[in-house]
């Protein structure tokens, strides 16, 4: 009876550290996939960045022909700061009811 006992535990043994293994080998693969996708993404949101900036350069642009230049880009940079901040209250708003 010890003997069966014992082996009974060898091999519960050596199913946790099967299991153990199989999951590090899981999260190491999805870790590698991770690291990829988390690089693209910040690519993605510099290109965005860049893209955003030369629209709100070229909206000052055209404002400048009634506006002038500095008129112009300032009312351009104004919009953005406005859009800017009705994004982050909304964000805010949408935290907030999480919470509660």
């Amino acid at each position: 009876m010890r003997e069966l006992l014992a082996r009974l535990i060898d091999s519960g043994k050596a199913f946790v550290q099967a299991e153990l293994t199989l999951v590090k080998l899981t999260a190491a693969k999805w870790a590698g996939a991770a690291k990829i996708g988390a690089v693209l993404i910040v690519v993605a949101l510099i290109l965005i960045n860049a893209a955003v900036i030369v629209l709100v350069a070229a909206l000052g642009m055209a404002l400048a022909t009634w506006l002038g230049v500095a008129g112009g880009l300032a009312v351009a940079a104004l919009i953005a700061i406005l859009v800017a901040g009705l994004l982050g209250w909304l964000a805010v708003r949408r935290f907030a009811a999480m919470v509660k």
